[in-house]
């Protein structure tokens, strides 16, 4: 919801699939953003989505991905005025993401965002240790407990089902935002607690 990541995204799929030799078709059918590769693996080729092509398609694509340099990644209109706005009232912000740690960092540095949150979340944050790859719900969960963050008083901003059922599983309010990536009726259906049209009504 902070930036326009779809197209550098998909960019990175699409050398993948050729890569890899898979079908393109189910990939332009199916493919939508917000899930993590493993899960997109195991929607469009479900047949063939055994741990090594997911590993095989995990590891390519972090590289296509990192190596193009996030030409068109940017941040959406009004998104940088309403961070700093925020984080003036003293507000406390994070960024938890199904997104690889490694890429994160690299887009946030990209956007001088290193002081603009408090911290950063990814999946494989953790990978390498005992807590493993850890999906959003459980994510939020770490991100809360490591900053003693309590339900009553933290907000889960999001714009897909993902985003909000994660938030919701954790006992937070949720915003859904439609500038982002799913539609209103998705986050409507997800449980959205807010659903609004602009960052400047956050």
């Amino acid at each position: 919801t902070l930036c326009a990541t779809e197209e550098d995204i998909k960019n990175a799929w699409r050398a993948t699939v050729r890569e890899l030799g898979l079908e393109a078709e189910c990939f332009e059918r199916l493919y939508y953003t917000g899930p993590s590769v493993d899960d997109m693996v195991r929607l469009m080729w479900p047949d063939q989505a055994d741990e090594a092509l997911i590993a095989a398609v995990r590891s390519a694509f972090a590289v296509h991905y990192d190596a193009g340099g996030f030409p068109t990644t940017a941040p959406y209109p009004g998104v940088v005025a309403r961070l700093e706005a925020l984080k003036a009232q003293g507000d406390r912000i994070y960024i938890v993401t199904n997104k690889r740690f490694s890429a994160t960092m690299a887009i946030v540095r990209k956007l001088g965002w290193e002081t603009v949150f408090h911290d950063f979340y990814s999946a494989d944050k953790y990978k390498d240790g005992p807590l493993g790859k850890l999906r959003k719900p459980a994510l939020l969960a770490q991100a809360m407990k490591e900053h003693g963050a309590a339900a009553a008083d933290s907000v889960m901003v999001g714009d897909t089902r993902l985003d909000i059922e994660a938030g919701r599983a954790n006992g937070l309010r949720t915003i859904g935002c439609t500038w982002g990536y799913g539609t209103r009726e998705e986050l409507e259906t997800a449980g959205a607690d807010e659903i609004i049209d602009s960052p400047a009504s956050l």
